[in-house]
């Protein structure tokens, strides 16, 4: 064997012994899936839209709400009929829309509001439990805008799934968590 290739055999059993082996039970790494965002149209609502994408950012890490075009477009108008509604349940593109009257009404935390439907977005659905403030999914007259612990995990194995949480031929169903359907205007 050449000098060069002897050093150069060294060098690869050193970097080995340092860092060790690759193991068989090391998990591959989940590509994390980006949904953009466009509040420019939200108006006094778009810091609200910054706050709670970081937020939802915190606590999962399968799926990232970013700045941006082409994904979802944020906006406010004065009346709709409810403080905030969501084009799509489990979606890289679509629209949000605040009501601004209707938060008000709602007496529900400006910031839950946005956290909420941004939930919609990353694929949850209505608890049945309306009305509990632990739970940022269930609406009600609450301040809490922190999504608890089950909602969490819920959109980690909705998008660490893939696309849209679909998976063909079976898997965890995660709408038993969150059964009921996303109502329009909600």
């Amino acid at each position: 064997m050449s000098r060069t290739k002897l050093i150069a055999a060294l060098v690869g059993l050193a970097a080995i012994a340092l860092v060790g082996t690759p193991t068989a039970t090391a998990e591959p790494r989940q590509a994390v899936r980006t949904i953009y965002y466009d509040a420019s149209r939200a108006a006094e609502l778009a810091p609200l839209v910054d706050q709670a994408a970081q937020i939802w950012n915190t606590g999962v890490t399968s799926v990232r709400l970013a700045k941006g075009t082409g994904g979802v477009s944020v906006s406010t108008a004065q009346n709709g009929p409810a403080p905030g509604m969501a084009s799509c349940v489990g979606c890289t593109r679509g629209t949000i829309t605040f009501y601004r009257n209707q938060i008000t009404q709602s007496g529900a935390g400006p910031l839950r509001v946005v956290v909420h439907e941004f939930g919609h977005i990353l694929g949850l659905n209505h608890p049945s439990d309306i009305g509990n403030c632990d739970k940022v999914m269930a609406g009600g007259r609450c301040d809490n805008a922190q999504p608890n612990a089950q909602e969490l995990a819920a959109v980690q194995r909705f998008w660490s799934r893939g696309f849209a949480g679909v998976v063909p031929g079976g898997g965890v169903d995660d709408s038993r968590i969150f059964d009921v359907p996303a109502l329009v205007g909600a």
